[in-house]
């Protein structure tokens, strides 16, 4: 059984804005989350049991997306927060 963890403002996945692409950030650590949650705007951490096969991974991401009509990124472990968000911002291209 694998574990995300999702931020979340209120009842819905904490959504942030780079370069016009909508994302939510899950991280397989809480504390890669816990500790920045102001850059996402979220006010909790979430945890997300999924089972280990990548179907039910893929559902659930695709759900979490679906609730922002946006997309999902995994941060890495042992990446922070700020790391994560400034490598999106460089790394992806304008979308309008």
């Amino acid at each position: 059984m694998n574990n995300f963890f999702v931020p979340y403002t209120g009842k819905k996945p904490a959504l942030v804005n780079i370069n016009g692409h909508r994302l939510v950030i899950l991280a397989e650590e809480k504390d890669t989350l816990e500790e920045d949650l102001e850059l996402l705007g979220a006010d909790r951490v979430k945890k997300v049991k999924v089972a280990d096969s990548e179907s039910e991974q893929e559902q659930m991401l695709g759900k979490i997306a679906r609730q922002v009509d946006g997309g999902v990124v995994i941060a890495p472990s042992g990446i922070g927060l700020r790391d994560v968000l400034k490598n999106l911002e460089s790394e992806l291209p304008w979308f309008q």
